[in-house]
């Protein structure tokens, strides 16, 4: 009797799986819905790969939106990390969402109906393609996109607060935030900030004032750093990699 009730167990079991929800990662999706090249495991480039997320239901999906959900292993467990909502025309039994990975990591994909009820999840490992990081921050191309702001503060979570494009030294005694912010990961072990000024009568920023060097993590896709300005003037900061090429040059004025 023992036997016949694991014997039917294991159909139950095999019928759950074969019928049941799944979700896929893969490079593509034909015009007949069959995915291509499916694996739980990639390797991306420095900039990102742009790669499917199909969910495959059971039955067709009546609700009018459903939730993706993404979430990364940090320091021993898996954290939120992003979130999509996928709004849903017409009944169908599979969902496909065009994602792009910019971060390196272990990840936790899964689908969320109405209902907050986790419908499928699948582990997914994603590594730098070997030699692409390197060559990538060498070039200047690589940061393009990048953004630079100026602002007063950065709050908890690196949101800055007060935007400006004027700086005063009567006003917070010449302190500013300057923060960095990148689609992809920043590449570089370090940034070094090169200060220049313009003497008055001049029409390029010849006047070196100094340089600084900070240490950052390399898989960061943003950074911040507080300088203080002494003295009023226009001014242009140029920022580098590791590899000197240049990230980003930003321009502001410093009144008194």
């Amino acid at each position: 009797m023992k036997n016949i009730n694991l014997f039917f167990f294991v159909i139950l079991f095999i019928t759950n799986v074969s019928y049941g929800q799944t979700i896929f990662v893969a490079e593509s999706v034909t015009e007949s819905g069959e995915v291509v090249g499916a694996k739980n495991e990639w390797d991306i480039d420095p900039w990102g790969k742009s790669l499917f997320i199909v969910y495959d239901n059971v039955t067709p999906i009546t609700d009018n939106i459903i939730y993706l959900f993404v979430d990364k292993f940090i320091e021993g467990s898996f954290q939120p990390f992003d979130s999509k909502v996928i709004e849903i025309d017409k009944p169908t039994s599979r969902i496909k969402y065009d994602y792009k990975f910019t971060d390196v990591g272990k990840f936790r994909v899964y689908v969320v109906n109405a209902n907050e009820e986790t419908l499928s999840s699948l582990m997914l490992t994603l590594n730098t393609k070997t030699g692409s990081a390197s060559n990538a921050s060498r070039s200047d191309n690589y940061y393009d996109g990048i953004g630079l702001i100026f602002c007063e503060t950065i709050l908890v979570g690196s949101t800055p607060l007060g935007v400006i494009k004027k700086a005063s030294i009567s006003k917070n005694k010449g302190w500013i935030y300057i923060k960095l912010s990148h689609y992809a990961q920043l590449n570089s072990n370090t940034i070094q900030v090169d200060f220049w000024t313009k003497e008055s009568n001049s029409f390029d920023y010849d006047k070196y004032v100094e340089s600084k060097k900070y240490k950052i993590d390399p898989t960061w896709a943003d950074t911040f750093f507080k300088y203080q300005f002494a003295n009023p003037g226009r001014y242009k900061i140029v920022i580098y990699n590791d590899f000197e090429a240049i990230i980003k040059t930003g321009y502001i004025t410093v009144t008194n």
